[in-house]
């Protein structure tokens, strides 16, 4: 493993409140990210970048720290639970919109209702907003939320929620659907500029889909104000171009560093690395959702991943500790299950996955494929770090085995539209514990997919359980830990041994980062910018 300082899970963040007094003004910070949000919408896409974007622009009602779970103030001052299944929450008094509107009750029940009502989202945020049974203004700068069972995690699901102001001029009468509107605000006005995403530390100054997005401080903020002016996020890609960008000094700061480049900017003396443990796991997903499945010949017309010999045959011919330690230069920890060791629901009693070749060549035979099947693997090639190297790695182990398998790579920004539209049979992404504990992660991968229920967001290769739905649900109104975990564990068990997931690495967080700047790594891979701050 590479020689560098990472912050431990036990560890908290460094937080906003948590920072010196910062200057009156600073310079511009300038930052080239491997890619960019989709888009200013903070309810368009439940994807890593789009995190990115809304935690910069548009608060939610909390802060969720990635490393522990813990949740701290923002569009909510203060809140309370009355009984199992009432949450008062007290509003920010001092938040305003930017027409000078101080946020309202109302504008949360906006919020939270078009949650569900996102034209063309490829990923809706709905699984966070489940378990709500009814909202509304409790009057004195508050609002009560009713949930359908005990909810441990409300706030912790909540923090995902960027709040919008309201456009009608009415209150919201909340439903699981549609709450009596049918004019949402568009994802195309948020885009232009003409609709403002919330209230944040810093505005949009100019979003360019795929190239930059420029964005200005806002010096209204109500809580402690970004230390930049603004800050230039730029889209660089290609791995060379990014790490030039950083030593070449036209960028402050760099995400995903690429391994081979990690001694150069540690030797330079210019540059810093800052890094972090992550709770992203990186996986491949088989189709488990039709019986005929694309991008699959050499099989009599059937899908093969339905049979779980096959899907177990993909686990065993999968050398993980060789793509961690080699392709990811020891910049990852081999996976056997959805949950990272140290976060809340990682059940310690299941073993890593062996590398066995022979076994998986045995177990393809069984299932009827002596002589293999041909098959497409369909990767990212500009979302995850050393992402495509990987997928080539992949790529020649499966076909050791007997596979004939071609590699197939789309941009980022059409990837997951093609994944949600169901037309890989096999797939590498990625996916992180958005909430700082696992449940939020197991039913956005594990959980049955169901966009009217908000469950299975990610998993796009449509692995079901009735007994992992089941621990799920029952984890999810359970308010003792104790219990809960042992529920998490069970769904995480059921998954592995289902072999409906086919887990390789977690990631490691590593940003490049010039001298003289403080950039805090992230546990989720978020990029935040306002606790950036010159050094």
């Amino acid at each position: 493993m590479k020689n560098l300082t990472l912050a431990s899970f036990g560890v908290a963040l460094a937080t906003a409140t948590s920072l010196s007094a910062v200057p009156a003004a600073a310079e511009q910070l300038r930052v080239g990210l491997a890619a960019l949000a989709t888009s200013v919408d903070p309810h368009f896409h439940r994807a890593g970048y789009n995190f990115d974007l809304r935690e910069n622009i548009s608060d939610a009602l909390v802060y969720t720290n990635g490393v522990n779970g813990t949740v701290e103030p923002r569009l909510a001052k203060s809140w309370e639970i009355q009984g199992d299944t009432k949450w008062v929450i007290t509003l920010e008094p001092k938040a305003k919109f930017d027409d000078g509107n101080p946020l309202g009750a109302d504008d949360v029940i906006y919020s939270i209702c078009r949650v569900r009502n996102v034209p063309n989202s490829p990923g809706l945020f709905s699984s966070f907003i489940a378990t709500i049974a009814n909202i509304k203004d409790a009057g004195d700068g508050k609002i009560e939320i009713d949930t359908k069972k005990p909810d441990p995690n409300l706030l912790r699901s909540l923090s995902n929620i960027g709040i919008v102001q309201n456009p009608t001029g009415r209150t919201l009468a909340y439903d699981d659907k549609s709450c009596g509107n049918d004019n949402w605000l568009a994802t195309g006005d948020f885009n232009s500029g003409k609709t403002s995403p919330g209230i944040g530390h810093y505005h949009v100054k100019k979003f360019t889909p795929d190239v930059e997005i420029e964005l200005e401080r806002n010096d209204q903020y109500y809580g402690t104000p970004a230390a930049y002016d603004s800050v230039l996020v730029k889209s660089l890609p290609d791995n060379s171009a990014r790490i030039a960008a950083l030593l070449g000094g036209s960028v402050d700061v760099i995400n995903a560093v690429p391994i081979n480049s990690i001694d150069s900017i540690q030797s330079s003396g210019k540059y810093h690395l800052s890094s972090m443990p992550s709770t992203l796991l990186i996986f491949l997903l088989p189709d488990q959702g039709q019986e005929k499945t694309p991008k699959v010949s050499g099989t009599d017309g059937k899908n093969p991943f339905l049979d779980p010999r096959v899907r177990k045959a993909l686990n065993l011919a999968i050398n993980r500790e060789q793509i961690a330690e080699t392709v990811m230069g020891g910049m990852a920890q081999p996976a056997s299950q959805i949950i990272v060791d140290g976060v809340f629901g990682h059940n310690p009693d299941l073993q890593a996955y062996p590398y066995d070749p022979a076994e998986a060549k045995r177990l393809l035979a069984e299932a009827g494929y002596p002589n293999g099947f041909s098959l497409t693997l369909n990767a990212p090639s500009d979302r995850y770090v050393n992402g495509a190297q990987v997928a080539q790695a992949v790529t020649a182990m499966l076909s050791q085995v007997g596979l004939n398998v071609t590699l197939e790579t789309f941009p980022f920004s059409i990837y997951f539209t093609k994944a949600s539209a169901y037309e890989f049979s096999l797939y590498l992404a990625g996916a992180a514990a958005d909430t700082g504990e696992g449940l939020s992660q197991m039913i956005n991968l594990a959980g049955t997919r169901n966009p009217d229920r908000g469950w299975g967001g990610a998993n796009r290769g449509r692995y079901s359980s009735e007994v992992t739905d089941k621990a799920l649900e029952d984890a999810q109104s359970t308010l003792d830990d104790a219990k809960r975990e042992e529920l998490l564990r069970a769904a995480v068990a059921e998954v592995y041994k289902d072999d409906g997931y086919v887990p390789l690495y977690h990631e490691f967080g590593v940003w490049g980062v010039r001298n003289g700047v403080h950039y805090d790594a992230n546990a989720n891979l978020t990029n935040i910018f306002y606790t950036a701050r010159p050094e």
